[in-house]
Parts: C-alpha cells; sequence; structure tokens
C-alpha cells in the first residue's frame, strides 16, 4: 500500500473486510479450524482500519491552535528562563487573521477537536463564563498608541440629486465628516507562583489559561459592552452615543405589544439606517424571561417545555452573555459598527527579579494586551431598555 492515499488504505481494508465476511458466511459451522482463522483475520483488519481512522483524524489539514500557556512553555527563552540562564521570558500571541464567530476562550475553546478538562487535585475549578462579544468586531493591527478614523454625520448630509432640464444649473450635494481619535489601552494582569509549579509544564499552562489569560479576556468582553470610555476604560457599544436608543412609543408597537415587537421595532430601525441586522445581544436572564411569556391561552411564543427553543428571534441569532446588562439589548450590524484595533496581542512575560522572589523561591507572570475600540457608525446598533412604553 505504499505510496497510496490514506483514502484508498482505508477502502481496501474494507474491501478485504468484506470479502472475509463473505467467506465466514459460505463456510461451514463444522470447519472450526477455518471459521477461527477467519476470525483472526477479520480482527486484525479491524485493528488496521481503527488505526487508519485514527491516524486521518491525526493528520487532518487544520492546524491545532496553541493557548497562551502551551505557547509560553514550549517557547525556547522559557526554558532558557527555568533552567537559570536568561532573567525573564516573554511570548506574544499573534491575533488571527480570520478571527470565528466566537472569540477564542482559553477554557471552553477545544484545541485540536479534543477537549482535554484540568483538574487541579483536590480542588474543583469554578466556572468560566464563555466569551464571545469580541468575535462580533472586525480587528486591526496598528502600531501606534493611537488611531484615528472618519466619521460621516449623516444628519447633515444633503443629497442634492433631482432631474435638471436641458442647459439647466445641476444641483450640489454636500457629505459632512468628523475626525475621530482615540488612543490604545492596556489591560494587564500580574500572577506570583512558585518555581515548583513553573518546573510542572501541564499545571503551568493550566494556570496561565485559566487565572491569567482568561482574566485579561474577561475585562475586555465586559469593557467592549459597558466601559464608560474614562481614564483607561474603553468605551463600550452601550455608552451613551455608540448606539441609537430605540425610542420607541405604544403607537409604534401596534396592538398588545410585547417585548417581542420591542426588539422587532429596533431591527426595522437599524435596516432603515441601510445597515444590515446580524445579531440580538441579551441577557441570560432576559432571555429566560421571554422563554417563559405565553399567549392568552397560556401557551408559549417560544417552544415549550418539553423543547429546546431555538436562540432566533425575528431571523436573528439571539446571544446571550452577562456582559450585556440586565434589562438591555442591543440588535446591530456588528461588523459595520466598531472596529478593534490591536497594538499588541495577548503576551505573557515571566520574572524573577520582583521584590523579593528571590528569597522566597517565586516567579512573577504578567498577562497583558493593549487595544483601543471604536464605534464608527452609532446607527448600526439600536437598543436600549427592554422594557414596554407606557405612552
Amino acid at each position: 500500500m505504499k505510496g497510496e492515499t490514506m483514502a484508498d488504505e482505508i477502502k481496501q481494508v474494507m474491501e478485504a473486510l468484506d470479502r472475509v465476511e463473505g467467506k465466514m458466511g459460505e463456510t461451514a459451522k463444522s470447519n472450526e479450524a477455518e471459521l477461527k482463522r477467519l476470525g483472526d483475520e477479520q480482527t486484525k483488519l479491524s485493528r488496521q482500519l481503527m488505526e487508519l481512522q485514527q491516524k486521518g483524524i491525526q493528520h487532518q489539514d487544520k492546524p491545532e491552535e496553541k493557548t497562551a500557556g502551551e505557547n509560553l512553555v514550549e517557547a525556547e527563552n522559557f526554558k532558557a528562563f527555568r533552567d537559570g540562564s536568561a532573567q525573564k521570558a516573554r511570548v506574544e500571541i499573534a491575533e488571527q487573521a480570520d478571527k470565528k464567530e466566537e472569540a477564542v476562550n482559553p477554557i471552553t475553546t477545544p484545541t485540536g477537536g479534543i477537549v482535554q478538562a484540568y483538574r487541579r487535585p483536590g480542588i474543583m475549578p469554578g466556572a468560566f463564563r464563555p466569551l464571545t462579544i469580541e468575535g462580533l468586531f472586525p480587528s486591526l493591527p496598528i502600531s501606534t498608541n493611537a488611531f484615528e478614523y472618519v466619521q460621516e454625520n449623516e444628519a447633515k448630509n444633503v443629497n442634492g440629486a433631482a432631474f435638471v432640464a436641458e442647459g439647466a444649473q445641476k444641483p450640489f450635494g454636500s457629505t459632512d465628516f468628523e475626525a475621530k481619535t482615540g488612543t490604545v489601552k492596556t489591560i494587564a494582569h500580574l500572577a506570583r507562583i512558585s518555581k515548583q509549579l513553573m518546573a510542572d509544564a501541564p499545571a503551568l499552562v493550566a494556570y496561565i489559561n485559566q487565572r491569567l489569560v482568561y482574566g485579561v479576556d474577561l475585562v475586555v468582553e465586559d469593557q467592549l459592552v459597558t466601559g464608560d470610555g474614562t481614564g483607561q476604560n474603553l468605551s463600550g457599544i452601550l455608552h451613551d452615543g455608540n448606539y441609537t436608543v430605540h425610542g420607541a412609543t405604544k403607537a409604534n408597537l401596534g396592538k398588545a405589544p410585547t417585548i417581542f415587537d420591542l426588539i422587532l421595532f429596533a431591527k426595522a430601525k437599524v435596516e432603515d439606517a441601510f445597515f444590515r441586522p446580524n445579531v440580538i445581544l441579551l441577557n441570560p436572564i432576559d432571555w429566560t424571561s421571554m422563554l417563559m411569556e405565553k399567549n392568552a391561552s397560556g401557551d408559549y411564543y417560544l417552544g415549550h417545555p418539553a423543547s429546546v427553543a431555538p436562540k432566533y428571534l425575528w431571523g436573528l441569532p439571539v446571544w446571550t452573555t452577562p456582559a450585556i446588562t440586565q434589562g438591555k439589548f442591543l440588535v446591530g450590524d456588528f461588523n459595520a459598527a466598531a472596529t478593534l484595533w490591536t497594538r499588541q496581542g495577548m503576551t505573557v512575560e515571566m520574572f524573577e527579579q520582583d521584590v523579593d522572589n528571590v528569597q522566597k523561591n517565586l516567579v512573577t507572570i504578567r498577562a497583558e494586551r493593549r487595544l483601543g475600540f471604536g464605534v464608527e457608525r452609532a446607527a448600526a446598533l439600536c437598543g436600549g431598555d427592554l422594557t414596554l412604553p407606557i405612552e
């Protein structure tokens, strides 16, 4: 079989199994020796098929994505630091060019298609929140500490296009622009570990991913939604001016309005601004309350207790996350609304020279990211209070 593809090898083994099974059916029951021989051959071929299938899984074209902790312990400068020939270790995780629908979470995202659960002996790890918000926005790398973008002021735009008579003056139009500037922020996380933990690579990987990297990414996720833009905080999508308030009135929502009508109204408002809404953001508690909604006959609007209602409303996927405040919601074209500006990806560094580390055989680990966030089109996001208007 040398030189043939794995698919051909599997095909030949399957054909051989078919032949063996055919012979076993034709062999008389009295011929026990032949039946035993065929049975042994069948077992051998079955094991060969299993090995080929496992080999196929291991040699898939898609490369395995490594976590920050795995990248650190495999780096040459870490090995030098561990052996005492360097004073620090540093590794920066490059941003992926093709961002996934969900941001990579070192706790809940499997690597290589297999989820390997980590348990520290005697301690049950706490729950970790799936991180999803960052993956909603396009990410652009920058090499400076500030970023600029030009925002179109649609309210002041004048469309002068009109039909004109032969030889008459053609009308002018105008477009109003405003230059916006943002700054890069640093999100960091420090921890001290023993040299014994540093020498235990698997445990060190788990510690870095679960405590440091996850902590940094969690803060970024919350800031992208509710950051108030003051000091070193990002200006999140729920900050005043970064989204369009739905402003719905009772008359806008028709007869016997429900929360579902309010969300539909916000969706229509995004579409009216010529954007294409692609996601509805809700707090998990609010989504649960909506699942409990019933009509006058007591029937559930969204499925029933014996089934799981799909997370869709008005044709849009519902993303539930504690990052969005309970009682708030957003409908939007998130790809067009904002941009994440990456100055420095997740960077993990280790230092022995920190305070009294040398005296106590401790090592300081620092995980940090440097990024900025700018909402360019507030009209692409519509939402606000998830309550029905009184008037």
